[in-house]
């Protein structure tokens, strides 16, 4: 119990001198303003910030605030996503609004989408998706790398908590990761291996575990030969796809028989 008081202490002091040396981070709550938007709901808190969904003149809108220590310990890398989002402009990607730059607050205002991210969806709603499901996000999602990969940009993130869906409508969001494609660092085959794992998730949101002994996705899932063949190469198990349109020409032959 003493050791655990004094490390208690330590830690204590040690996010004093923290908050001290960058500034305390403030956490804004409902109702409470940011220069012209009025918060309604804290959407979330990652690494380098808050998000939160804001109204303006009763539009909504997101707002996300980047914590002061990060901009100081990351600098311009943090930035990323804005100069990126600014560049963008495609119906399945949050525009950006504007800069908000105050005194006691640093951040950026993006469109406001509808829907809740895929993990809600999975985890929490325990939805099933079916292959014709899976057919319609995945041609959503491809359209949007098509995009962005055009425009000389990889996302590197595309997981369930970025991907929002209101049973329709696929949004790809978080760009905080995405960099300009050098084909060195920063390569398009990077966002395959992400593209392939949120469709697995998709996949085993309707797969009935029998308690057997776990097994590798390519042998546990009940798949066509051609998705089977789809998704080793997205993964990496088999000879990884060089483009997206490669990628976009074998997703449509391993759907064939779904028809749109």
């Amino acid at each position: 119990m003493v050791l655990d008081f004094l490390m208690s202490r330590k830690l204590s002091r040690f996010k004093s001198f923290f908050e001290t040396l960058f500034g305390r981070e403030k956490k804004y709550e409902p109702t409470e303003q940011v220069g012209e938007y009025t918060i309604e709901e804290i959407l979330g808190e990652g690494r380098f910030g808050f998000c939160y969904r804001v109204s303006r003149n009763g539009s909504l809108f997101v707002l996300k605030q980047l914590k002061k220590r990060m901009l100081k310990k990351s600098g311009t890398k943090v930035r990323y996503e804005e100069d990126i989002l600014k560049s963008l402009l495609h119906k399945g990607i949050p525009r950006f609004i504007e800069r908000i730059e105050l005194d006691d607050f640093y951040g950026y205002v993006l469109e406001y989408k509808e829907g809740k991210t895929f993990e809600h969806i999975i985890y929490l709603d325990q939805h099933k998706f079916t292959r014709k499901e899976i057919f319609n996000i995945g041609i959503q999602l491809l359209d949007i790398l098509k995009y962005l990969h055009s425009a000389g940009i990889i996302h590197r993130d595309i997981r369930v908590p970025n991907t929002l869906y209101d049973g329709h409508n696929v949004n790809l969001i978080d760009f905080g990761l995405a960099r300009l494609i050098n084909n060195e660092k920063y390569m398009k085959d990077m966002d395959f291996a992400f593209l392939g794992d949120f469709l697995l998730h998709l996949y085993y949101s309707s797969f009935e575990y029998t308690g057997r002994k776990k097994l590798p996705w390519y042998e546990e899932l009940a798949l066509m030969d051609k998705e089977l063949m789809f998704l080793k190469r997205l993964m990496g198990v088999g000879e990884r796809y060089s483009n997206i349109h490669q990628v976009e020409d074998d997703f449509y032959n391993a759907f064939e028989d779904i028809t749109i």
